[in-house]
């Protein structure tokens, strides 16, 4: 009954003739069925149908309504959970097993395209299971990760900071099988990442501050905060680390590789990284003021600069109706929005209403 009044209330709102009804009524009962329903921010009973027409309805001209709804037929992208699920499920063989596979072949001293000897040796064994899983976030869905890899509980960790105990209880359980053994290799995991400050960054010049480098630090220079993270990893030896996020923007992947290796080479640290992605996305996905005017124009009319906050000042944000650090990406992501998105989409005040309402770390 809701979703058919606010049909009504959309058409209305539109002015849609039959005939554009007839268009347009089985294409937004399809996005709202096969996904935008799925989004987990919207309040409790709202669907996606009664969110659209609250967010058409604040436009104040017709021509205004019917270019966010151009934009949001041809532009928007929209993670699913399914789709989510399938990019974690496709880690392990696309990313990780690979690197295990080559890393045991090195100590076999054979090709690594003898798969079906390696991952029957006892070598691969071992590389596996001296392997580390730290989840950077709750996002990174590293419970689900640990069941599509197979891996054993007391090698995987949720979050990078923790304590003593667990320590010693995983290096127990590491040495009953290989004694005097630590990790040799960590797999950092996230979902996504656009502008790589959340994880790597620099502030005032001199301070380095982010979920990687905290990790990173705790693991190479343990004595500058109090960490147990060192006890686990094999800092005598070269070791690897693996950065893999889901989802990641190319401008998010070389930003951090410049970071993490300039930080690396002014430390002299041994240990080799990469940054690998799932599904990545490509520069020119975000919007422009010369393809998409349209709805840049709109962001910038309805978006005030109330928006920037200290967190937002952390990045880029001379035009902040870009979202954080301006990375201008139509993307929704079905557990939440990011603030690398358009503001148009997610934020809410006084005077917006969100398509997709975000909900925010930082209060």
């Amino acid at each position: 009954m809701r979703t058919a009044l606010a049909e009504r209330l959309l058409i209305e709102i539109m002015g849609w003739d039959t005939t554009r009804i007839r268009e347009e009524r089985p294409l937004i009962q399809a996005l709202s069925s096969f996904k935008y329903n799925e989004y987990q921010q919207f309040s409790i009973g709202t669907r996606f149908t009664e969110s659209l027409v609250k967010w058409l309805e604040q436009f104040e001209t017709l021509q205004e309504k019917e270019d966010a709804y151009k934009f949001l037929k041809e532009r928007l992208i929209f993670i699913s959970n399914d789709q989510m699920l399938h990019l974690v499920s496709t880690t392990f063989s696309d990313k990780i097993n690979p690197f295990l596979i080559w890393k045991a072949a090195s100590v076999l001293n054979i090709s690594p395209y003898l798969k079906k000897q390696i991952v029957n040796s006892a070598e691969y064994n071992k590389v596996l299971r001296t392997s580390l899983f730290i989840g950077l976030s709750d996002g990174s869905r590293i419970d689900q990760l640990r069941r599509h890899c197979g891996l054993d509980n007391e090698q995987v960790i949720p979050t990078y900071q923790i304590n003593e105990d667990k320590v010693t209880d995983m290096l127990g359980e590491l040495q009953r099988k290989y004694p005097g053994e630590k990790y040799t290799t960590v797999f950092l995991v996230d979902d996504f990442t656009a502008s790589g400050t959340s994880y790597f960054r620099v502030e005032s010049g001199v301070n380095r501050k982010g979920k990687i480098f905290k990790t990173l630090r705790d693991i190479f220079t343990p004595e500058v905060k109090d960490s147990h993270l060192d006890k686990l990893i094999a800092t005598d030896n070269v070791i690897d680390i693996r950065i893999i996020f889901y989802i990641a923007t190319e401008e998010a992947v070389a930003k951090l590789n410049d970071e993490i290796l300039k930080w690396k080479e002014e430390n002299r640290f041994n240990f080799n990284f990469k940054i690998e992605v799932i599904q990545i996305i490509e520069d020119d996905i975000k919007i422009s003021r010369e393809r998409d005017k349209a709805f840049y124009d709109l962001s910038e009319k309805y978006i005030s600069s109330d928006i920037v906050d200290e967190h937002f000042q952390k990045a880029k944000h001379k035009k902040y109706f870009l979202g954080y650090n301006e990375c201008a990406l139509p993307l929704i992501l079905v557990h939440n929005t990011p603030n690398n998105s358009l503001p148009l989409l997610w934020w809410t005040s006084k005077g917006n209403t969100a398509l997709f309402p975000r909900v925010t770390r930082h209060r």
